[in-house]
């Protein structure tokens, strides 16, 4: 877990959708120094370009203590990375996330809303595809990897067939898509990862009975993205999946329920 989120580099101008990080601007030497502190601390660094990390590299370089920060830092670039860096960068970091060839990140407006989630890990941040191994890599938005062969996206009993060269990930995080084929980020983690099966029982328990959980289980089944409703922006529909609307506007419910074609009653029910 992340102590901070720190955005590296200068204000620029159409930076608005990196405002809903929360994140601690840090440009000079002595404002990275101040912030890494202690040697153990973890920090995610989100760099808008490339050159962004320069002055977190070139500081974390200098001394011992330094050094080891660095293997605790975790960073998101949304530009990709030369080939230098991407060779380098990995050896340097904990944990690295750029766009690349093989490689999607979220929209940077939907990619800011999973980083700054408190249960980031829930959702997913990025996508990267290897057809030769026959494998994809899903980044949670702690940065963390999940390795997914492709044949527990070809199980049996017909639909889409994914198409692994049209990729990306979408719906604030909540879902990948692979050509017309698209899979839940929750149905995945729920496969391959033991803690989050508990933590989903768990609230199965005493829960996802929310309109949200039935929305966005309609939704799904519906074969619909969060941006297939008219009239409601993709980002409302995945707050309120997500729960943090738990009491939509009676106008707001009734237009999602015409669109998945049900009553809000009928809706409550799935």
């Amino acid at each position: 877990m992340n102590d901070a989120i720190l955005l590296l580099g200068p204000e620029r101008e159409g930076a608005e959708a990196l405002s809903g990080l929360g994140a601690v601007r840090v440009q000079t030497r002595g404002q990275i120094r101040a912030a890494v502190g202690d040697c153990l601390v973890e920090h995610l660094w989100v760099a808008p370009r490339a050159d962004d990390l320069l002055p977190l590299v070139s500081f974390l370089g200098t001394d011992r203590c330094a050094r080891r920060a660095l293997r605790s830092q975790s960073v998101v670039v949304l530009e990709p990375l030369s080939s230098a860096q991407r060779a380098v960068y990995p050896e340097l970091f904990r944990r690295i996330l750029a766009p690349a060839e093989g490689v999607r990140l979220l929209p940077t407006e939907e990619l800011v809303d999973v980083l700054a989630a408190p249960d980031a890990g829930d959702y997913l941040a990025g996508v990267a595809v290897d057809a030769a191994s026959g494998v994809v890599v899903l980044y949670r938005g702690t940065l963390e990897p999940l390795i997914v062969p492709f044949a527990w996206f070809q199980r049996p009993g017909g639909g889409t067939a994914p198409d692994f060269s049209d990729f990306g990930v979408g719906d604030y995080g909540q879902t990948v898509r692979f050509g017309s084929y698209e899979a839940a980020a929750s149905a995945i983690l729920y496969e391959f990862d033991p803690e989050y099966r508990k933590r989903a029982r768990a609230r199965e328990l005493g829960l996802d009975r929310s309109i949200g959980g039935s929305v966005r289980r309609l939704r799904i089944f519906r074969g619909l993205r969060q941006s297939d409703f008219p009239g409601i922006s993709s980002k409302e529909i995945g707050r309120i999946e997500r729960g943090d609307i738990q009491k939509p506007h009676a106008a707001t419910l009734a237009a999602i329920a015409a669109r998945l074609g049900v009553t809000v009653d009928e809706l409550r029910s799935y």
